[in-house]
């Protein structure tokens, strides 16, 4: 901590030397001295993590401050003095006990970046629509009675903003909707539980869910009826690829487990981890089915430390209807505690909502929502794109604006996409007879023609591209789904010499193998291919690639010439980056054979970047060099590049999740 008299003295030479940086994070200063106002030429200022409370009005003299960070601090109001920063482009307030903005804030023509998450503001100047040159504005984690959806949209300042101001200016209506995700594996029971909630109805012959059901319950919360939109999943293995697409956020998750079984037959902790991975803190209640036959046998203490998001685990006879009514109280307490379930939509917004829900048709076209946003008063493009990307992140409705082989329909019933894709990977002979190989003719017969014409196969077609649940094979017509390719390894040769890569996983989707055989179609080697496993080639080389899911390893075995081996090896490390990238929180440890040990790759990156030439290696008994491992996997160069874009990526992470930096 600095005293007064040294953060005067750092200004002074700032001052002397014309400085465009000055550094004065962490100083512990309650005031900022108004001698800064000497510092005309700053570009920089870093005011981070002090205890600031205000700011003196000099600070209006820094006509050439472009970059100005006071995250962290004990702000509770910002100077209109402010808006005399005219060359000001990024302004950081993190962190802060902000409960308004000054309506001068708008005169900032050049801000390009506001962070404003963690504070207190619970209302916008409507001036902050002036902010032209705005293109991050994270708003997160306030007082705004903003959904968490569009929040979220901190690279569209506009669709913020408008959002805001569309509250302000119009009647507003309360959402009173909820999700809840009703996962486990097959044959558990999540139907007959769904059916016990909402009608205390049981079918002992019960037919497994083929895709998922959507069906609206009403229930009492206080003095409000919510909506809670159920979302029944199919439990059956093939499914598990397209879940991890409609598990969300701001949803209640009921984990049904069949009491008869252990933890591993119920895949206890792969489906805590990947609702853990997707749901972000979404509460989660867990139900033991079936206990009339055998009680849960669960350390229920020992989860609910590891799992902080467990509320309750509960067991239930779906048969006896035993347990029924504590599940019913113990998910209506939940959703209570929900945050933004009665989150306030504009009126008109909330009739073009109603209008689409009460709608028979399964999709409209876009152009037929447009009509629909204008005979409701929303009539301008931002707010009826808005509004549509609202709608698709809440799972009322599915579009893919931004997707130009999917933009133009507006699909109204998320189960008519999930149903119809499922429909395909449920067919028999698409199984057994052509071995995961799918004609665009063939959705002729797997697919009711009344409720998907032929004119929407493509469109079907196309959202199992985007899922990365297909690829196109060498001519138009046919498809190669991986996930319905014959269980076998064939003969891929022998990989004794070769390079070893492994992936060790905490938890390890179904989806991860199925998606890098999609993504790597163009580099597969003479049709080798299996439902955990793919050869690719390329340069001369060749890579085997295949998942062991008891395991949780990828192993990646690269033959070929040594110099331009690893090339392959970067092709195939490219693409699991991209896939473990889109699945939050996932553990992943990264191992490398060496002499016929796996040595942990990381910790070598490590070793290299603090300068150690070499390392003991105690199953070897003996040293090795630390660059001629590493090289032989990836070079120096890309090595340099792999970490340059690591730090970029987590500098872009840390601006989007962090509330003091």
């Amino acid at each position: 901590m600095a005293s007064k008299d040294e953060v005067l003295r750092l200004i002074e030479e700032a001052a002397a030397t014309q400085a465009t940086e000055l550094d004065l994070s962490g100083t512990g200063m309650k005031e900022l001295p108004s001698e800064i106002a000497q510092l005309s030429s700053l570009l920089d200022l870093d005011l981070r993590n002090n205890q600031l409370s205000s700011l003196p009005s000099e600070i209006a003299q820094l006509s050439s401050l472009q970059e100005l960070d006071l995250s962290g601090n004990q702000l509770s109001s910002l100077p209109s003095e402010i808006a005399q920063l005219s060359s000001l482009q990024l302004l950081y307030l993190s962190g802060n006990q902000l409960s308004s903005l000054p309506s001068e804030i708008a005169q900032l023509s050049s801000l390009q970046l506001l962070y404003l998450n963690g504070n207190e503001l619970s209302s916008l100047p409507s001036e902050i629509a002036q902010l032209s040159s705005l293109q991050i504005l994270d708003l997160r984690h306030n007082a705004l009675a903003i959904p968490p959806e569009i929040l979220e949209k901190v690279y569209e300042p506009a669709t913020i903003i408008n959002y805001y101001l569309q509250q302000q200016e119009q009647e507003t209506l309360p959402l009173n909707e909820a999700k809840m995700l009703v996962v486990g594996q097959g044959n558990v029971g999540k139907t007959s539980l769904v059916k016990r909630l909402m009608n205390n109805d049981y079918n002992p012959h019960e037919n497994k869910t083929e895709g998922i059901d959507i069906l609206p319950w009403e229930i009492k919360v206080n003095d409000s009826t919510i909506q809670v939109n159920i979302w029944d999943f199919g439990g059956q293995e093939i499914y598990h690829a397209t879940h991890q697409f409609f598990l969300t956020k701001r949803s209640l998750y009921l984990l049904v487990l069949d009491a008869r079984q252990g933890d591993e037959d119920n895949r206890l902790e792969y489906w805590l981890k990947l609702i853990e991975s997707y749901g972000g803190e979404s509460p989660i209640i867990i139900v033991g089915n079936k206990s009339d036959q055998h009680p849960l046998d669960l350390d229920k203490r020992g989860l609910q430390n590891k799992y902080p998001n467990i509320k309750a685990i509960l067991e239930t006879s779906c048969k006896t209807g035993q347990g029924i009514d504590q599940v019913t109280n113990w998910i209506t307490e939940t959703i209570a505690q929900l945050k933004h379930v009665g989150d306030l939509l504009p009126k008109t917004w909330f009739q073009v909502k109603t209008r689409l829900e009460n709608m028979e048709k399964d999709y409209i076209s876009y152009e037929h929502y447009e009509e629909i946003c204008e005979e409701e008063n929303v009539t301008q493009e931002q707010n009826q794109s808005t509004l549509v990307g609202f709608l698709h992140d809440l799972g009322i409705v599915l579009n893919f604006k931004d997707d130009p082989r999917l933009e133009t329909t507006q699909v109204l019933k998320p189960e008519w996409v999930t149903n119809g894709v499922y429909k395909i990977l449920n067919d028999r002979d698409l199984i057994i007879e052509s071995k995961g190989v799918l004609k665009l003719q063939d959705l002729t017969r797997i697919l009711d023609r009344n409720r998907y014409p032929s004119q929407k196969h493509s469109f079907i077609i196309d959202i199992m591209k985007k899922f990365e649940l297909c690829f196109r094979l060498d001519d138009d017509e046919r498809y190669l789904i991986p996930d319905l390719l014959p269980k076998e390894e064939p003969d891929t040769g022998e990989w004794e010499e070769a390079l070893t890569f492994e992936y060790h996983y905490n938890v390890l989707p179904n989806s991860i193998i199925s998606r890098f055989i999609v993504r790597t179609n163009q580099y597969i080697s003479k049709k080798t291919y299996w439902r955990t496993g793919v050869v690719l080639a390329n340069e001369g080389n060749r890579a085997l690639i295949k998942s062991d899911r008891e395991e949780k390893i990828i192993y990646i075995k690269v033959n070929g010439f040594p110099p331009t081996r690893r090339n392959l090896l970067a092709v195939a490390r490219s693409q699991f980056d991209h896939i473990h990238g889109t699945i939050p929180k996932i553990e992943v440890e990264e191992k490398i054979g060496y002499k016929g040990i796996l040595l942990d790759y990381q910790e070598y990156l490590d070793l290299e970047r603090a300068g150690e030439k070499t390392r003991y290696e105690t199953k070897l008994r003996e040293k090795v060099n630390v660059t001629e491992v590493l090289n032989g996997f990836e070079s120096e160069r890309d090595r340099a590049r792999r970490e340059q874009k690591t730090i970029s990526e987590f500098t872009v992470q840390s601006q989007r999740d962090t509330i003091i930096y």
